[in-house]
């Protein structure tokens, strides 16, 4: 009697401990992983040959086709899931604690300096989920003396980095990551995926110093993404 108590206790204790083991060793996906799924729809995107706005309108509202983003303060958040993968990608952004923030840039940020203000070169940052704090001042609108150290990097401070993404495109280069005033920083490529990307980008107005074939990156997208402070 008291060996089968034994065998029994042991055998509980094992299934107990496995089972411990298994809630241990499974983790959610990583910070990255999330904004790289995400960042695959927001390239589906860009990938719409027919979309019903241009630019960063197709991401990120109110429209700014033609101007500078300016968010508008009552929205909770800049970006609206248009069906259930982007409704997922951004719960479980959230359900981190993510606050995560995009910026979109065109070929322009390569030959323009920041003091030009092109709005073809750079334009956000929009913030994707609920809780991420936009900065004070974007180009659209007056300088102000207010200075949220919590916020998003805002339109000048994010201007060299996607420049330098831009560039590092043009090169062949296919993204990198890194770290920028308590922000993880993720730059991405948003190539030519059809023929009427190419025809519509071809002119002296988006690509000034070169033509843009299949393939090829026209701009690109910065994710600036960390956990929510506490």
């Amino acid at each position: 009697m008291r060996s089968s108590h034994l065998a029994t206790f042991v055998i509980l204790a094992i299934a107990a401990f496995g089972c411990a083991a298994i809630v241990a060793t499974t983790t959610p996906e990583a910070d990255l992983d999330l904004i790289n799924r995400l960042d695959t729809l927001v390239q589906h995107r860009f990938e719409d040959p027919a979309p019903a706005n241009l630019g960063m309108s197709r991401v990120a509202r109110p429209q700014s086709f033609g101007v500078h983003f300016a968010p508008a303060r009552t929205y909770t958040t800049d970006f609206q899931p248009e069906n259930p993968a982007e409704q997922s990608a951004i719960a479980s952004l959230e359900e981190r604690g993510d606050q995560v923030g995009l910026y979109l840039y065109g070929s322009a940020i390569a030959d323009a300096p920041p003091s030009a203000m092109n709005y073809r070169a750079l334009k956000g940052p929009a913030a994707l989920t609920r809780g991420t704090p936009r900065p004070n001042w974007y180009p659209s609108q007056p300088q102000t003396a207010v200075v949220n150290p919590d916020a998003l990097p805002d339109w000048n401070a994010i201007y060299p980095l996607a420049s330098r993404a831009m560039r590092s495109f043009a090169d062949g280069g296919r993204g990198f990551e890194t770290e920028f005033n308590g922000w993880t920083i993720a730059a991405r490529p948003v190539v030519a995926s059809q023929e009427r990307c190419v025809s519509c980008h071809n002119n002296a107005v988006y690509h000034p110093t070169r033509t843009v074939k299949i393939k090829e990156s026209i701009g690109g997208v910065i994710y600036a993404f960390r956990h929510r402070p506490t």
